[in-house]
């Protein structure tokens, strides 16, 4: 089973998957410096597999941008390509979190429907990662 290691994290700006403890959903993206639970590094191939499966999710859902959490922009067009993946994410009905200068993360955009732990596939529940009250205290720094 192959590990991530910090030179990994480092080189990759990673989307990873987690529930909260409530059963919603939720996405991470690291720009190469963000926290990563110890159990998504341990396996590439499981992360792989939760990766394919949210991306293979039609969108739909209404999105709410949390506008102050979002860095300063020059115009539009940047404002729309930084969007862009945090947007797409949450229309599939997952809480989108983008990388903080702490190494935690902001919530960037939201759904108004969720989806939930319960309506996951047997095979993405047994590897897709529960977040930890700790680690949620690390996240929403």
């Amino acid at each position: 089973m192959m590990e991530m290691d910090e030179e990994f994290l480092e080189i990759n700006d990673l989307d990873w998957f987690a529930s909260y403890q409530g059963g919603l959903l939720a996405h991470f993206a690291t720009g190469g410096r963000g926290f990563v639970p110890d159990v998504v590094r341990k396996s590439i191939s499981e992360y792989e597999e939760i990766y394919d499966y949210f991306h293979s999710i039609t969108g739909g859902v209404e999105v709410e941008i949390v506008e102050s959490n979002l860095p300063v922009f020059n115009d539009g067009v940047q404002r729309e390509r930084y969007l862009r993946s945090f947007v797409d994410m949450a229309r599939r009905g997952l809480f989108s979190h983008d990388v903080s200068d702490d190494g935690g993360y902001k919530l960037i955009a939201k759904p108004k429907k969720c989806r939930e732990y319960c309506e996951l596939p047997v095979e993405v529940k047994s590897i897709l990662h529960v977040l930890s009250v700790k680690e949620f205290a690390i996240i929403k720094r």
